[in-house]
C-alpha cells in the first residue's frame, strides 16, 4: 500500500497533462520536466497519530521515469525507467520487478499515466492557506478504491508537500526539502540494474 501511494504521486508528478483555464497547481506542472529533492515521507491514522516515518531522496523526469532512494529507516530503492518497475529490499537482497503497465494495472495509477486527461478525472478545489502554505485539492470526479483525495501544498512558487488521504481517513505526506525544479538528470540514475548475488524475483524478460 506505501509503495502504491509513493507511484500515484510519482506518476502525477511526471506524466500529468492538465487542461485550460489552468490554476496555480495545474500551471506548476504544465512545464514540469524534472524534479529532484530530499523528502521526508509519513503515514497517519485517521486520528491523525503517526504509523510510520521514513527519509531518503527522490528523483523523478518525464514521462513515466522516478526514482526513489529511501534511507532510514530501512534502505529502499525503486526505480520506473519508463518500461519496468524495480523494488530493492537492500537488507532482503532481494529485487522485484514487473512491467510498468502490469504494476498500475487498472488503479488509478493507470489513469494518472495517461489513460485519461486529468482534468477530465479530477476537480482542483478553491486554495486556502494554512501553516503558511498555500493548499489546493484535488478530488477525483469517480470514486476510487485507492484514495479520496489529493492534497498539494506550495510555499510562493515552491511545491513542499504531498499529501493523500484514503477512504480510511489515512494519509501519507511527503514533505519535500532542497527540491530543485527541471534539473537535468544523469539518465543512468533513472535505469536499474540488480547488483550481483540478490534474488531477482518477476518479468525481467
Amino acid at each position: 500500500m506505501r509503495q502504491l501511494r509513493l507511484l500515484l504521486i510519482s506518476l502525477l508528478l511526471t506524466t500529468a497533462a492538465w487542461g485550460a483555464p489552468p490554476s496555480p497547481v495545474q500551471r506548476y506542472f504544465q512545464d514540469l520536466r524534472s524534479l529532484r529533492a530530499d523528502f521526508i515521507q509519513r503515514v497517519f491514522d485517521e486520528r491523525s497519530q503517526l504509523l510510520h516515518s521514513s527519509s531518503g531522496r527522490m528523483l523523478m523526469q518525464r514521462p513515466g521515469k522516478f526514482r526513489w532512494d529511501y534511507r532510514t529507516p530501512a534502505e529502499q530503492i525503486i526505480v520506473a525507467d519508463g518500461q519496468r518497475l524495480w523494488a530493492y529490499d537492500v537488507d532482503l537482497a532481494q529485487v522485484t520487478v514487473r512491467k510498468l503497465d502490469q504494476a498500475l494495472g487498472s488503479t488509478p495509477l493507470a489513469l494518472l499515466s495517461g489513460a485519461a486527461p486529468i482534468e477530465e478525472s479530477f476537480t482542483v478545489g478553491v486554495a486556502h492557506a494554512q501553516d503558511g502554505l498555500t493548499w489546493h485539492e484535488l478530488t477525483p470526479k469517480q470514486p476510487q478504491p485507492e484514495f479520496r483525495l489529493l492534497r498539494i501544498a506550495f510555499k510562493g512558487d515552491t511545491l513542499v508537500s504531498l499529501e493523500l488521504e484514503d477512504s480510511f481517513g489515512q494519509r501519507t505526506r511527503l514533505d519535500f526539502q532542497t527540491l530543485e525544479r527541471n534539473p537535468t538528470l544523469e539518465p543512468s540514475l533513472l535505469q536499474f540494474t540488480p547488483p550481483p548475488g540478490v534474488d531477482v524475483v518477476g518479468d525481467t524478460g
